[in-house]
């Protein structure tokens, strides 16, 4: 959308100006000077040689989500928000990360409206002043700028329905500003009810005689909170202090059912199976920071400081009857993790002029795991312990880093380059396993305008970024699926380190095109085995790729068709080549992600949105996820000056299932899944903006150990 300012002139006289005739009189004779109409237009989307900026009126009647959606290179997928196809983004609230991910993150920033941001700025490739995992990149949220005591808020309701599902989504904002206090608040949750849905799976034996079919019905009801709520106090026009507290509950009741059918030959074993896991997870989070200012231009001095503790419980219960011998089987196990986070960071922002700026810092974080599973059986009416399933670990990490960074402008160029170097100890007691390792993380931005207006761009981006395993990826804790299957982590895990690379072509500062690549070593992927003391048993643990390299091509053009219809349209083809094995062959994979967003603007303040996404065939080491087609409609009305927003709409519309496969030694394993939840589903949004005075600059409070955070949150997905 373009901002449009029409400034008509039509008659100046001038008289303090005049021409003189000299063939005549040499009286001065004053003439009136016509001036045309002048049309200047702000561009919505423009860009820089790090980051897109796209800017957000306030009458655009979206919310965060669906702001994101029309954000250059950035598509989302319903549990995860990308950058040019690259997972792990990290999403920031005026300079505050947002300590989510998955769902959790896009329900915050679904609570966002477009009367609340002034911007998003999206980047990409991560700065040296990041953690060097941000390796999906980084988008920044700017919300408006609060000149006035004043306060600002909003309440949500969404309700969802299907004949399988229901659930419901409240969530509410406040923040205010006081005197030289500033406060906000944060809470949202999801209630669902009911979530129902099937599973399949069969196996295609390669020596044609054996065979194997399973069906079953899931019910997972669920539910999580979250509530953050901080205050921030200027002590004079030049210090402030600010502090945070965090807690989020995540819980989740699953039930399943399952009938299997397994044919070794002429013999068949037949068996029923109830299974049932109940998660619960917790999170309390506190953070600090104090800042001083040096100058009016952006110099400053920074110290931050988080503490972050996680606390999860599974339990979990299996029945397995097998009908073929009218025998019984049953298991439980108890699964306790705890983990405690501490982290310091301290930097230095050197602004020289308003084209030129050095940023300097330092910081240590360490991480304390502590994990313990016990398994028993029931036998003769009593339970007994298992040796060999039984767990317990402890784990701890230490992360210093230092960085510098410059920006800076010559001319028709533009330059960011850095440096971030980091040295992690690790300690696992529990298999006596010890790393020292120690990295440099380079970057380096170089733009270049080829007219003054900046109409026309090339941005050349390099950086070196460093994926850690996620801690229950490393846990050798066995976590029962079915009787056929079950889930074991891997302590082994390398870290995965990406050299990203990329070329980008800008035109009229919203039309891009990208040429790229992600080069990775030691890719932790998914990884599908038969287990070896039961070769018709199957189960998924985490491996190293020796290499991953993705080479891709990006797309985004946004278009405006007449007053009405704007269409956003970013495209995204991979060619994916994996090489599992440091002397294997390089296996080849073409992969395509489309994401289109139409809105509709109509009178009396009616507005349509339709979406389609889409991605064919994905790989992940010998296992592929089907290709899959989203198409969502919405439509939306404002009501008391845009204060009440109703929406509704249905997502999913063409309602397709999760399809999975697999290629072990002996068989080919197809899955499916159809969840309630993921299905097709009604939904109706309801939405109050209140405030008084000026739209405000929500100041949040930092902290310094969003890596760590990420990692421990990923447990609960």
């Amino acid at each position: 959308m373009k901002s449009t300012i029409i400034i008509i002139l039509n008659i100046i006289t001038v008289s303090a100006f005049a021409q003189v005739d000299t063939t005549k009189t040499g009286l001065l004779r004053k003439k009136p000077v016509m001036l045309k109409e002048v049309v200047v237009k702000s561009h919505r989307i423009i860009s820089k040689a790090d980051k897109f900026v796209m800017s957000v009126p306030m009458n655009d009647n979206k919310n965060g989500e669906e702001l994101l959606r029309q954000a250059p290179s950035v598509v989302l997928n319903g549990k995860d928000i990308t950058i040019n196809g690259e997972g792990g983004t990290k999403v920031f609230v005026n300079d505050r990360e947002i300590r989510l991910d998955g769902e959790n993150l896009i329900t915050y920033v679904r609570s966002l409206s477009s009367k609340d941001i002034d911007r998003i700025e999206v980047q990409s490739m991560a700065s040296a002043s990041d953690d060097a995992n941000a390796k999906g990149g980084v988008i920044r949220i700017k919300l408006r700028h609060k000149t006035k005591d004043d306060y600002l808020g909003n309440i949500t309701l969404k309700e969802m329905v299907s004949d399988k599902t229901n659930g419901t989504r409240p969530s509410a904002s406040f923040s205010m500003h006081k005197g030289k206090w500033d406060f906000y608040t944060f809470g949202s949750g999801t209630w669902t009810m009911k979530d129902k849905g099937e599973t399949s799976s069969a196996r295609l034996y390669k020596n044609g005689t054996n065979g194997f079919t399973s069906t079953g019905n899931i019910s997972q009801p669920a539910k999580n909170l979250n509530i953050y709520a901080g205050a921030f106090y200027t002590i004079d026009s030049v210090r402030s202090i600010g502090a945070e507290v965090g807690f989020f509950n995540h819980y989740t009741d699953l039930e399943t059912t399952s009938n299997s059918i397994l044919n070794i030959g002429k013999e068949s074993y037949n068996s029923n199976a109830d299974y049932s896991q109940k998660m619960n997870f917790n999170m309390y989070s506190a953070s600090i920071n104090y800042q001083r200012k040096f100058d009016e231009i952006g110099s400053a001095f920074k110290i931050l400081a988080d503490y972050a503790r996680k606390e999860s419980t599974n339990k979990d219960f299996y029945d397995i009857h097998w009908l073929w011998n009218n025998n019984d089987t049953t298991y439980r196990s108890h699964l306790t993790s705890n983990y405690d986070i501490a982290s310091a960071d301290m930097s230095y922002n050197k602004v020289c002029s308003g084209k030129t700026s050095l940023q300097t810092g330092m910081k240590f974080t360490t991480t304390q795991m502590n994990n313990n599973n016990n398994y028993q059986s029931l036998q003769n009416n009593v339970w007994n312990e298992l040796a060999s399933y039984r767990y317990s670990s402890l784990y701890n990490e230490y992360i210093w880093a230092a960085y510098a960074e410059l920006n800076t402008e010559i001319k028709n160029w533009q330059v960011a380059a850095g440096l971030r170097g980091e040295k992690t100890k690790t300690v696992n007691s529990t298999s006596d396993i010890h790393k020292h390792y120690f990295n440099l993380y380079p970057h380096l931005t170089l733009g270049y305008s080829f007219d003054e207006m900046k109409r026309w761009m090339i941005s050349l981006r390099y950086a070196r970024q460093i994926e850690r395993p996620a801690f229950d990826a490393l846990n050798p804790n066995r976590i029962q699926i079915s009787q056929y299957s079950y889930m074991i982590g891997n302590p082994n895990l390398r870290p995965t380190y990406i050299n990203k690379i990329s070329v980008t072509l800008i035109h009229d500062y919203r039309y891009t095109l990208t040429i790229g690549g992600n080069l990775h070593t030691d890719l932790i992927r998914e990884f599908a085995k038969q287990d070896q003391d039961n070769q018709d048993v199957s189960y998924v643990t985490y491996e190293n790729h020796h290499h991953e390299n993705h080479w891709f091509v990006n797309l985004n053009a946004p278009f405006q068709i007449g007053k009405i219809v704007s269409l956003n349209t970013n495209v995204t083809a991979v060619r994916q080549c994996i090489q599992t094995a440091e002397k294997d062959n390089y296996a080849n994979h073409n992969l395509l992600f489309i994401n289109c967003t139409a809105n509709v603007t109509l009178p009396r303040d009616y507005a349509i949105e339709l979406e389609y996404n889409m991605h064919n065939r994905l790989f992940s080491g010998n296992s592929s996820v089907a290709s899959n087609n989203l198409l969502n409609f919405k439509a939306k009305k404002t009501f008391c000056n845009d204060k009440i927003l109703l929406s509704a709409g249905i997502d999913n519309i063409l309602n397709e299932p999760n399809r999975y496969q697999s290629l072990l030694s002996d068989y080919q394993l197809n899955s499916k899944s159809k969840i309630g939840s993921e299905g097709r589903v009604m939904n109706v949004t309801l939405t109050y903006n209140f405030n008084a005075g000026k739209k405000i600059q929500q100041r949040r409070v930092e902290n310094s150990s969003s890596e760590e955070r990420g990692r421990i949150s990923q447990s609960q997905q």
